[in-house]
C-alpha cells in the first residue's frame, strides 16, 4: 500500500475507531469530502483542516499531513478543549464559513482588547 495522505487519514480513523461521518462534522466537511481523500479522488484536506482532523483522531499532525514519524500523537497532545459553553460542536459545524467567520472576528476583537487594570484592592488618593 502506498504512503499517501488518504491512506494515512483513513488508518487515522481506524485507529481512533471512528467513522467517515464523525470526522467530517467534526471539521465541518462533508463525508463526500472524506471520502473522496481516502479514495485519492482529491490529493488532501486543508492545512487547516487536516490540523484539526489530526487533533479529533489524536494522531500526529505531522504524520498525517507528510508520512513521516508515526502516527502516535506528541506526549500531551490532546483534542483540544471546546471553548464554547452556550455553542455545541454540531451548531458550529452547521454554521456557513461566513458565519463562523464572523464569531472569529469577533473573538478575535476581543481578544485584541486590552487586559482590564486589576485593583491592589487600596483605594485610589483623589
Amino acid at each position: 500500500m502506498t504512503n499517501t495522505y488518504g491512506n494515512r487519514l483513513n488508518e487515522a480513523l481506524r485507529l481512533a475507531n471512528r467513522e467517515r461521518q464523525e470526522l467530517a462534522d467534526a471539521i465541518a466537511v462533508s463525508v463526500q469530502a472524506v471520502g473522496q481523500v481516502i479514495a485519492g479522488k482529491t490529493k488532501a484536506l486543508t492545512a487547516e483542516n487536516s490540523e484539526r482532523a489530526a487533533r479529533f483522531l489524536r494522531v500526529d499532525p505531522y504524520w498525517l499531513a507528510t508520512g513521516e514519524g508515526t502516527p502516535d500523537a506528541k506526549p500531551g497532545a490532546t483534542a483540544a478543549p471546546w471553548p464554547f459553553s452556550m455553542i455545541s460542536p454540531e451548531q458550529w459545524a452547521g454554521l456557513s464559513d461566513l458565519q463562523r467567520g464572523r464569531i472569529e472576528g469577533y473573538a478575535e476583537s476581543v481578544l485584541k482588547e486590552p487586559a482590564p487594570v486589576k485593583s491592589s484592592g487600596h483605594p485610589k488618593a483623589a
